[in-house]
Order: C-alpha cells, then sequence, then structure tokens
C-alpha cells in the first residue's frame, strides 16, 4: 500500500527556520514538527498494518505447509495401495468382458421379475 508522506529525509534534514532575535520562531518549530509528526503516524500506521499482515501471512503459510504435508502422507498411503493392486490384480480385458455379460445377464433377469442374488 502507496503513502503519501509530506516530507522526505532530505527535506527534514535541510530545514532551516527563520532566526528571530531570541531563537527559532517557535510556531514555525511547531507547525513544522506537527508535520513530521503525521508522517510518522502514517508511517507507523502502515507499517503495524503490514506486520500483523505478515504475521498472519505466515501464521496462514504453517497451516498450508501442514495440510501440505498431511496431503503428502496421504498421497504416499494412496499410492502404495494402487501399486499394490496393480501388482495383485491383474485386470485383464478378459475380466471386464466378463463383468460386462454379468451385468446384462443380471439385467435380464431384473426384468423377467428375478432377483439373481436370491437364485440358489
Amino acid at each position: 500500500m502507496a503513502i503519501k508522506l509530506n516530507l522526505n529525509s532530505k527535506e527534514i534534514l535541510e530545514k532551516v527556520f527563520p532566526n528571530v532575535p531570541r531563537g527559532y520562531d517557535p510556531l514555525e518549530v511547531d507547525k513544522y514538527l506537527d508535520i513530521v509528526r503525521r508522517d510518522y503516524k502514517l508511517v507507523e500506521a502502515n507499517y503495524l498494518e503490514e506486520s500483523s499482515e505478515v504475521d498472519t501471512l505466515k501464521a496462514r503459510i504453517a497451516a498450508l505447509e501442514k495440510e501440505n504435508e498431511a496431503l503428502k502422507i496421504e498421497n504416499e498411503k494412496y499410492a502404495s495401495r494402487l501399486k499394490d493392486i496393480n501388482e495383485n490384480d491383474n485386470v485383464t480385458v478378459d475380466n471386464i468382458d466378463l463383468v460386462k455379460r454379468i451385468n446384462v445377464l443380471e439385467k435380464f433377469l431384473y426384468q423377467h421379475g428375478y432377483i439373481p442374488s436370491q437364485i440358489k
């Protein structure tokens, strides 16, 4: 977030107050210091806002990293299960064709009023 400051460090450094018989004009100094104070309040408010946003984002990052680790563990678990399935089960086109054929036969039985699981 960009903020517009009334002064910069060079202006503060090079500011010359007009001389009066007994030192600087107190009203000029007060006006100038009021401007400096407002600028620093803006900077401080901006800093506090950004630091709280940074803290919030750091907490969010930590939560997402924790969630990411949990998902990695779960992913590894499923990958090992899939590997076991692929190694142990020989799924072939013949097996798929048989399942399709059984499905067609069961549908035929249901259409004619029979329940395939109850046939002995």
